[in-house]
């Protein structure tokens, strides 16, 4: 079994076989079904057209996932450190660049056991329209770029600082002001700081998609230079997070 392979089955058993790994995934859970019951039981968004119900599930499961990889990727590098556990990794043979792959390959792993929670909601929300099956097609397309890069950027965080609360704070700063969009009202978002924003924003890049997609009916083409700003994102985290990594903070 290769060092990659190695670190990734054991992040793969944090997530799924330890009390921190099934929290997340519990509060993952617990917050896509809290959205999902308040969609379907409140009166006034009953009301709404099923293509904007899809669209606002669709949003809060890439917001949730994004929350879920900064938690995780945060603790990737720090919390290695603070159980004791970062220097004999360091010190074994495996390289700075296989620790960060198996790392990464965790937050892999992570994303695709939420992308495969969600689905559920998604059917629960969408299934009598004829939007789900876009829905479950560009969530994966460029949700995952966008909770990937998340997870990386965490990842860097932790790496660069050594400490879990730190590379969690920040990273959830930086999470706040990217899910801005699902909070202030489109007037704020029309104007000229807004539509900056917009475009270098890689989670309004996936939002707008999910709007353009479900709700208006837009094709594929017309996406693509969102989908090269996640792409472009996803790199550049993963960049950072592979700098930091050669020179980890663990003393």
């Amino acid at each position: 079994m290769t060092p990659v392979r190695i670190i990734a089955v054991k992040e793969y058993r944090a997530l799924l076989k330890n009390q921190r790994g099934l929290v997340c995934l519990l509060a993952f859970s617990i917050l896509l079904s809290a959205f999902a019951i308040v969609l379907i039981s409140n009166r006034e968004l009953s009301l709404l057209d099923n293509a904007q119900v899809v669209y606002m599930m669709t949003g809060t499961i890439t917001a949730a996932g994004a929350l879920i990889a900064v938690i995780l990727g945060s603790d990737s590098y720090a919390g290695e450190r603070e159980r004791g556990t970062l220097i004999p990794l360091l010190t074994a043979p495996i390289t700075p660049g296989e620790l960060l792959m198996g790392k990464a390959a965790g937050i892999i792993i992570a994303w695709g056991v939420m992308y495969g929670l969600s689905l559920p909601y998604l059917w629960a929300v969408g299934a009598s329209g004829q939007n789900l099956l876009q829905a479950v097609f560009y969530l994966a397309l460029f949700g995952t770029p966008v909770v990937l890069g998340f997870g990386y950027l965490s990842m860097a965080l932790s790496a660069e600082t050594g400490h879990v609360l730190t590379a969690l704070l920040n990273s959830l700063l930086v999470l706040i002001f990217s899910t801005s969009p699902l909070l202030i009202g489109p007037g704020l978002r029309n104007s000229a700081a807004g539509r900056f924003l917009d475009a270098i924003n890689p989670f309004s890049g996936a939002l707008n998609t999910y709007d353009a997609v479900i709700i208006d009916g837009n094709s594929f083409l017309a996406q693509l230079p969102r989908l090269a700003l996640v792409v472009v994102w996803l790199g550049l985290t993963f960049a950072a997070a592979r700098v930091a990594s050669r020179h980890p903070r663990f003393m």
